[in-house]
């Protein structure tokens, strides 16, 4: 992810992952990471692995419709991954601004955080307009249970989490 965001998201700790994952599954319910251009179920707004609205699904869609008309499955996590970090590095921004790397949020990372405070602290809220990914009914509990069991899997050597940057 560091290449692909321009250097603006390092590599995570095994704590931060497990966080970041989990957010990811609460946020799309594919526990297994497959499948991951999913529409949010009810209003439909939300899609995607990061569940993006609003602004940031237009560009998700129009991203989406190109990499599709190449013949790029959009559904793996290869391609969510490097939308999310060439998302976060501004190069799908509209003319209007940035769509989420004004937040800095990976830049500005606390150090330190367990496998629970980094699911606190991704998710964040829209209330609060904290966090990464901001939901409306953030299910923090969830989010931090499903974290727990990333970590317990990473540490009983059944995850592996890599550091290895993307291409």
């Amino acid at each position: 992810m560091e290449t692909a965001s321009k250097g603006r998201i390092r590599p995570l700790t095994a704590a931060e992952a497990c966080g970041f994952i989990a957010c990811v599954i609460v946020e799309t319910g594919r526990p297994d990471l497959d499948q991951l251009d999913v529409i949010e179920a009810g209003s439909r707004r939300g899609r995607g692995a990061m569940q993006y609205t609003g602004p940031r699904r237009l560009a998700y869609d129009r991203a989406r419709e190109q990499a599709a008309a190449c013949g790029i499955d959009t559904t793996g996590n290869s391609w969510q991954q490097r939308y999310f970090a060439e998302e976060y590095a501004g190069l799908h921004d509209p003319p209007q601004g940035s769509l989420i790397g004004w937040t800095r949020i990976f830049e500005q990372r606390p150090q330190g955080l367990d496998p629970a405070a980094a699911a606190a602290y991704w998710t964040g809220s829209a209330a609060s307009r904290t966090g990464y990914f901001r939901p409306g009914v953030p299910h923090l509990q969830r989010r931090q249970q499903e974290a727990g069991r990333l970590w317990a899997l990473h540490q009983g050597g059944q995850l592996q989490l890599s550091a290895r940057p993307m291409n």
